[in-house]
């Protein structure tokens, strides 16, 4: 918690303070009798500055070894820097700290440059490890999606597609017209081909049904429900019917389609506008059955 409060503390402090600060601390040290006190200065201003940093990175401790290792480095080079300006190169202590104490700078400064390198390259790998696992979700969401709202059979969207997308519709008073469309004769298929064929026939199916603007959805085994908006219901399934010419011939079956309007004017819920047209389609089926006699 004291660690978490300095932190605090710390962030607090603006820029000015922190010159204001930075400045006082420097004419104090003017008060200290000692040679090269600029030197001084500026070593623990970089030291304070690399803590500072640190800090605020709280890395792991297997990267903080080479950090303090390289902080302490560099404050040797300072020692021994301090010394050469001391001795002023004379004697053995004298040419050797004015040997070692660029190196040991340099070597400070690798060490705490390296270590800066790692903990980017290890941010830069868990910001591509989280964008990896972002994509993952995006895409597992987007599969669920799939899973809750199209249908697997068709790739139509499905009743759960159908009732939210029709929700919609109604509730922001959009104006259009709702088939309700059943295949005639499909059981037949199933009995005579095998269920893979009558996959085969409703997914031929699908692709009639989604032409022309309309938004097809499957509601369950043979029926399935179209969505017009401008166009005219009575042609479009007209050319349904022409369309469907070949499958009719190869399997026998045809399409009883029934039709409810639905506008601002005239406002229904979801469940009474399929009624009707559930309704209005048994009525077509029924129709046609009493023609065909």
């Amino acid at each position: 918690m004291a660690t978490w409060a300095g932190e605090v503390g710390m962030d607090k402090i603006n820029t000015w303070q922190w010159i204001l600060l930075l400045l006082g601390f420097r004419a104090l040290l003017e008060f200290i009798p000692l040679p090269d006190v600029h030197d001084l200065y500026g070593v623990i201003l970089t030291s304070t500055v690399l803590i500072l940093i640190w800090r605020k990175l709280n890395y792991q401790e297997a990267l903080l070894r080479p950090f303090i290792v390289g902080v302490l480095i560099y404050w040797f080079g300072y020692i021994f820097d301090y010394l050469d300006g001391l001795l002023n190169g004379q004697g053995y202590w004298g040419k050797f700290a004015d040997t070692v104490d660029d190196l040991l700078f340099a070597i400070g400064f690798c060490l705490i440059g390296l270590t800066f390198l790692r903990v980017m390259n290890n941010r830069n790998h868990l910001i591509e490890q989280l964008h990896n696992e972002n994509a993952r979700s995006r895409a597992l969401q987007q599969s669920l999606y799939q899973q809750a709202y199209t249908d697997e059979l068709t790739g139509l969207g499905n009743r759960r597609a159908l009732f939210e997308y029709l929700a919609q519709k109604l509730q922001t008073g959009e104006s259009g017209t709702l088939l309700y469309i059943d295949v005639n004769n499909f059981k037949p298929v199933n009995d005579q081909f095998g269920h893979d064929v009558g996959d085969l026939v409703l997914q031929r199916c699908a692709r009639k049904l989604s032409y022309q603007g309309a938004l097809a959805f499957r509601l369950g085994g043979d029926e399935f429900v179209a969505l017009l908006e401008q166009q005219n219901p009575q042609q479009w399934i007209r050319d349904l019917s022409e369309h469907a010419q070949r499958l009719s011939a190869e399997y026998g079956i045809s399409f009883s389609v029934g039709m409810a309007h639905f506008s601002a004017a005239h406002p229904v819920s979801t469940d009474e506008l399929l009624a009707q047209a559930d309704q209005a389609m048994y009525s077509e089926k029924t129709a046609a059955k009493t023609r065909q006699r």
